[in-house]
């Protein structure tokens, strides 16, 4: 007998609700995709083409729940997808993980980043057991530098040359945050 896929979960929090992307979402998440300053900091290049981002978006439905699973950031009162966030190079039974988060240009600076990567994070911590959370974050990204710390997490050191984004290596500074140091 074939196993049962296991339910994608959704996370509530007071303004957002982090569900399961759709192929409808494709439409909200090429403003961020398409946009150059969301996308200096991301692990891609801009994607010119709207297909690059429905082929993204396929991606984040058909997930690996024990390696990585991405979450539509929505609107709580509309469902509309303001963006994305996201555990990737899990280990479950390491229990580590890394993260990743986006939100549409147009709603940055209203806080809604910290709520969304706190729901996920409690679910990371409390429901699959991880013990250890990581960040890798691009030196001038101070945005989500100012995030990560606020969060709890801690600085433990400059990966050079860590990430080929395009034709550029860049660096990244690695955060955690141990199960141990959040909430406490």
């Amino acid at each position: 007998m074939a196993k049962r896929p296991i339910p994608h979960p959704t996370l509530s929090t007071a303004r957002l609700r982090l569900r399961q992307f759709r192929a409808d979402d494709a439409d909200e998440m090429h403003k961020c995709f398409a946009d150059p300053e969301t996308m200096r900091f991301w692990n891609q290049p801009v994607y010119t083409k709207r297909v690059e981002t429905e082929r993204s978006v396929r991606n984040f439905i058909d997930c690996t729940p024990s390696y990585y699973r991405f979450w539509a950031v929505a609107d709580e009162a509309d469902d509309r997808c303001l963006g994305l966030v996201n555990y990737h190079d899990g280990h479950i039974r390491s229990r580590r993980a890394s993260i990743g988060y986006m939100i549409n240009p147009a709603r940055h600076r209203q806080g809604l980043a910290a709520e969304a990567v706190t729901a996920m994070l409690d679910f990371c911590f409390a429901e699959l057991g991880l013990h250890r959370i990581q960040a890798f974050i691009h030196p001038d990204n101070s945005a989500s530098i100012g995030l990560v710390e606020k969060l709890g997490f801690s600085r433990e050191g400059v990966l050079r040359d860590n990430l080929r984004v395009g034709d550029v290596w860049r660096d990244d500074l690695l955060y955690a945050l141990l199960s141990r140091e959040w909430r406490n």
